[in-house]
């Protein structure tokens, strides 16, 4: 699977993110992925604030819990759904004739958001405590299939950032993050 992303990273035509890296502020791309990291981890905490749930330090222990299977969905993925909101404002941003600080700061947000769902697809998809295990119990589907849908808005991000995308591609993009938190909201 990893090996396929990659491949088709390789075949998109590459123009930069809106701007040379050599005028990016490494300093805002950083705190903007910070940010999205941030904003994953409190979508989490938020939505299990009106649950019955424990945290071990600052993870979320799903096992320890009593949730339903569509409580314990919302739960596990309310990061994704939350980075997949800030990163469509990042995109809005980028979109604006701006330049210098919140461009990068917009860069970084996307940045972040590719790097957490990386993370996922590859050494947090087995951790029996991740998100991704959860809402594989939580559905019943395995974890395989709940990454492989985890990485189709990544890809399409990461050919919106660095690549000439043709204009489906952003459409496409929000269209499938919208049905995943439809999904886990009617499930």
């Amino acid at each position: 699977m990893l090996k396929k992303i990659l491949l088709f990273l390789l075949c998109i035509p590459l123009n930069g993110w809106a701007g040379p890296i050599d005028n990016s502020d490494t300093t805002d791309l950083l705190l903007g992925g910070v940010g999205v990291l941030l904003g994953h981890e409190l979508g989490h905490l938020v939505l299990s604030q009106t649950k019955d749930i424990e945290f071990d330090g600052v993870a979320i222990v799903y096992s320890q819990s009593v949730l339903t299977p569509q409580e314990k969905l919302r739960v596990a993925s309310a990061g994704f759904q939350t980075q997949w909101f800030l990163s469509e404002l990042a995109f809005d941003r980028l979109q604006k004739p701006t330049t210098g600080r919140s461009r990068d700061l917009a860069v970084g947000a996307i940045l972040g958001h590719l790097a957490i769902t990386a993370a996922y697809l590859t050494f947090l998809k087995d951790d029996a405590y991740g998100d991704v295990t959860a809402m594989a119990e939580a559905t019943g589907h395995s974890r395989n299939e709940i990454v492989k849908f985890l990485a189709v808005p990544a890809i399409l991000d990461a050919w919106r950032l660095l690549g000439d995308p043709p204009h489906w591609v952003p459409h496409v993009s929000r269209g499938a993050k919208g049905w995943g938190i439809a999904w886990a909201w009617s499930w």
